[in-house]
């Protein structure tokens, strides 16, 4: 991963790993979710890195074989995977890397979507996720473990990832604690069959921010924005198209209007 394009920072980590995964339904909506793996992480950085970057490469070095463990909760009773209209997505999620591994962190992140039809053509929208990890054992989170909140799956309007606080040399740091939150009213494309689910349009509101480990989770740094949406599943993938204005955007932030996508956003 090349992260300087995004204006994280100039970092590069090549990484190679496995895992184990495997879910246990236990209801007709309900499935828990376990999984092992081990992964090796080799972190590169030059003269102009971000500082605390280079601190934590000295520090720990920079080649990380990690343990990784995870478990989860899914409940889904959307009545369409690719296509909803109707029901809940939650999803709750820890990972934790430990010993013997190099790295020692957990991060915890719980999601949920709800959609209700207001009729066969209008779909609404609400969708929340509060995500939160942190180092142990000694260790701090690593950097390239950070959370990033701006763009296309977050808050529209903004540049990808560049919501939070920066480094002297103006890098996006993102931060271990997140808050996303967004409003959304889907309907089909004019002239468009009743019977075709490909594309549709969105009309929304999105809020959220990224806080770092010293920072106070202070609502009113959160980010807001409206705008329109395009959604199509297309032959080579989903694609997204969004055009959204900022609703209180502070001198420094970096505004994009026009936002795309083409296949899923994590």
């Amino acid at each position: 991963m090349n992260a300087t394009s995004l204006g994280i920072g100039n970092y590069r980590t090549s990484t190679i790993g496995g895992a184990v995964r495997f879910g246990v339904p236990f209801t007709e909506y309900d499935t828990l979710f376990f999984g092992l793996g081990t992964e090796q992480v080799r972190l590169f950085l030059a003269a102009d890195s971000p500082q605390r970057y280079l601190v934590f490469q000295n520090q720990f070095g920079g080649n990380y074989i990690t343990l990784v463990s995870t478990a989860g909760w899914v409940r889904d009773s959307r009545d369409s995977f690719i296509w909803p209209t109707r029901g809940h997505l939650e999803r709750a999620t820890l990972e934790l890397a430990t010993p013997p591994g190099d790295l020692e962190y957990w991060k915890y992140s719980y999601t949920h979507q709800y959609f209700y039809p207001y009729s066969s053509r209008l779909t609404f929208v609400l969708s929340g996720e509060l995500d939160a990890g942190d180092g142990y054992g000694g260790k701090p989170l690593p950097f390239f473990k950070n959370y990033y909140s701006g763009g296309i799956g977050s808050v529209r309007g903004f540049r990808t990832a560049s919501l939070g606080s920066r480094d002297l040399d103006g890098s996006f740091l993102g931060g271990n604690r997140k808050i996303n939150g967004s409003a959304e009213l889907l309907f089909p494309v004019p002239g468009i069959s009743a019977i075709d689910r490909s594309m549709r349009f969105g009309a929304f509101i999105d809020a959220g921010q990224v806080y770092g480990l010293t920072e106070k989770l202070d609502l009113s740094q959160l980010r807001a924005s409206w705008g329109m949406s395009f959604a199509w599943n297309s032959p080579i993938g989903p694609m997204k198209i969004s055009v959204a204005k900022p609703l209180n955007d502070k001198p420094g932030d970096n505004i994009q209007h026009v936002q795309f996508t083409l296949g899923t956003v994590f």
